[in-house]
């Protein structure tokens, strides 16, 4: 989907470096795009930087005592690292977190809700139909507390909680973590169907069965770098994603061409 008046891509990370305190350097040089109406992944081991990479483009880094320490982050054009959190929820830039942090004590409808209010438009009286509709389950239990669903139940919350407030870009942090094999092919058909409605996505994941059978585009990180990207079809058939990641334990061969440790690094 091409936004009028938009050339290039919906998102644009130029050299994007991130540091937390004085010390710790989480991301260095990272330069990543997701095309209008696309789906990026990317991939790494734990600590590679991928969390990190999500909270910079979301805005919340000081939260965790982060900062950037180079390059830029350009949505739709305009360039917005220097802009709080929530107006980039208000421009259409929203996140769902790792391990799904749904309110465990409000109902499920009083969570959907709460995903309005980062965004006015989120108002209209069709969204929460909308929602229904792509999770019937949560229509089923609307009246029922967040905190009783099941982890897949939850999940699927989460994400349309983050569809109340009309996303162009759904940023997702993990979201087959700790879901069992049905649950996660059911939220991976209910992403891509939330893409084909025009959403563009930059899923971050560790399991890149999941994250390259979903995406078209996908970086695989370590220590904080891009150490590989291309086309999903092509990175599954890659020796280096296909031992370190999808099974297998790496020759030094191939562990020698990506830079780094690729089980240390940073969040």
């Amino acid at each position: 989907m091409t936004t009028p008046g938009t050339d290039g891509p919906l998102l644009s990370v130029r050299g994007l470096g991130v540091r937390y305190g004085d010390a710790v350097t989480a991301l260095r040089d990272v330069s990543v795009d997701v095309p209008q109406g696309g789906i990026v992944a990317v991939l790494g081991s734990n600590g590679a930087g991928k969390s990190t990479l999500l909270r910079a483009i979301s805005g919340v880094l000081t939260r965790q005592a982060g900062r950037m320490t180079g390059g830029e982050i350009r949505f739709a054009g305009e360039r917005i690292d220097g802009v709080g959190a929530e107006r980039r929820v208000k421009s259409g830039i929203v996140q769902v977190p790792e391990g799904r942090r749904v309110f465990a004590h409000l109902t499920v409808q009083e969570n959907l809700r709460a995903g309005r209010y980062g965004n006015p438009k989120g108002k209209r009286p069709g969204d929460l139909e909308r929602v229904y509709d792509l999770f019937p389950v949560l229509g089923e239990r609307r009246r029922q507390a967040a905190g009783l669903l099941s982890g897949g139940e939850q999940q699927m919350l989460a994400i349309g909680r983050a569809l109340m407030a009309e996303p162009r870009l759904l940023l997702l942090d993990e979201p087959s973590l700790g879901l069992a094999p049905k649950i996660i092919d059911r939220i991976v058909d209910l992403l891509r169907e939330i893409h084909g409605q025009g959403t563009a996505m930059l899923v971050v994941e560790q399991n890149a069965a999941v994250a390259l059978e979903l995406a078209e585009h996908a970086y695989v990180l370590a220590v904080g770098e891009v150490a590989i990207e291309g086309p999903a079809e092509r990175l599954r058939g890659d020796d280096r994603v296909r031992r370190l990641y999808l099974g297998g334990e790496p020759d030094e061969e191939i562990a020698a061409t990506v830079p780094g440790d690729v089980r240390g690094g940073m969040p």
